[in-house]
């Protein structure tokens, strides 16, 4: 199960304006690299939708079944909010319940499912 917990809007290159909305899976506990000790997090990722921001702001708190899957794309470069820059291979997607996750790669239209 995930949950709406915001939303944002989003301008394209070509300058159109579309809305995500951004999703929070449970209550997970993870250890950190450099101490070993445990930590509280949340999975996150966001969706495309054809809301506009009012109807947006009503779906927080709205939950989904389904689950946020880590899977495996080229690498990018991601800036923290510290500013340090850093290469990541991987992105957070929600998978409806019973379905595999999987990115669309938009210049060739394919779908990529690489479960990590």
């Amino acid at each position: 199960m995930v949950t709406v917990t915001a939303f944002r809007s989003v301008e394209t290159e070509d300058g159109d304006v579309y809305v995500r909305l951004i999703l929070s899976g449970d209550l997970e506990m993870d250890d950190s690299e450099n101490t070993g000790n445990f930590y509280a997090t949340t999975r996150r990722a966001s969706i495309s939708c054809t809301f506009d921001e009012q109807t947006a702001q009503s779906m927080i708190g709205k939950e989904l079944d389904g689950t946020i899957t880590k899977v495996s794309v080229d690498p990018y470069e991601y800036t923290l909010d510290s500013g340090e820059t850093i290469k990541i291979a991987h992105r957070w997607v929600f998978a409806p319940e019973g379905q595999q996750a999987s990115i669309v790669d938009i210049k060739s239209k394919s779908s990529k499912a690489k479960a990590a």
